[in-house]
């Protein structure tokens, strides 16, 4: 084992191909173009929800991921209120917490949380704001997953996104903060979808494999890494070789 991670280190530095060098690959909102995913069983988690996301955003208002479409509403995170606020709302019965620290035109990391109980809203690993909210489970419609828009295309983003992440359980602030960093390999325990953009699409990089296409426009894949320098996930020395092979596909 040793050798053969040696072999694969050495071929890794011949064909410079080590992680370090692969690009940081963010999804371009230009307000008339955005992603759907279709509805699936992994996109609804029952009994609790993390929702995360890297946002630079320019426009001052927008649904920017949603499972919320003609009248069928599961979930909205975040939504931009104003230029100024960040909107987190949940179903059944229109649960909507409002949290100041919204920035334009500055990365940012969004989060979400909803453990059964209380609705928190984070930015950049800090709790910014949080609303009771007991319900047995969460909505669970037909409605597909938008990247990028919500509702209709009237409720459009525009900006930059990366390393979306849906979890069907409530993220602590430990390990909002200690992952908010990096890029999620998609095998993570309750990891339902994960979309890093840097294979130029939105493929869900989970087995769950809910994909995204185009719902209108032509998607814009830019090279951030200048401005938002995700590093990939450290691991233990036992799955190093699960983790390499993995970055190579990344950069391939």
């Amino acid at each position: 084992m040793k050798s053969l991670l040696y072999s694969v280190g050495i071929t890794l530095t011949v064909l410079g191909l080590t992680a370090s060098n692969a690009a940081n690959i963010a999804l371009q909102l230009d307000g008339k173009t955005y992603i759907e995913v279709p509805d699936s069983e992994s996109l609804n988690p029952k009994k609790a929800l993390t929702i995360e996301a890297w946002m630079k955003m320019e426009s001052n208002g927008g649904e920017c991921l949603a499972k919320d479409w003609g009248g069928q509403r599961d979930y909205i995170f975040p939504e931009l209120i104003d230029g100024t606020k960040i909107r987190f709302v949940l179903w059944p019965q229109t649960k909507i917490l409002d949290a100041p620290g919204l920035v334009l035109k500055k990365w940012q990391h969004h989060a979400g949380v909803w453990d059964g109980k209380e609705m928190r809203i984070y930015v950049d690993g800090k709790k910014i704001g949080a609303s009771p909210y007991n319900a047995k489970e969460l909505n669970d419609s037909k409605a597909s997953l938008y990247i990028g828009v919500g509702d209709s295309a009237q409720w459009a983003c525009t900006g930059l996104i990366d390393e979306i992440r849906i979890w069907e359980v409530a993220r602590t602030e430990k390990e909002i903060n200690d992952f908010m960093m990096n890029t999620l390999m998609g095998d993570e325990p309750d990891l339902n979808a994960h979309y890093t953009f840097d294979k130029k699409n939105a493929d869900d990089n989970t087995a769950n494999k809910n994909n995204g296409k185009k719902a209108a426009g032509t998607p814009k894949y830019v090279d951030v890494t200048k401005e938002l320098n995700l590093k990939p996930l450290s691991v233990d020395a036992k799955n190093k070789l699960t983790s390499t092979w993995a970055q190579i596909k990344q950069t391939w």
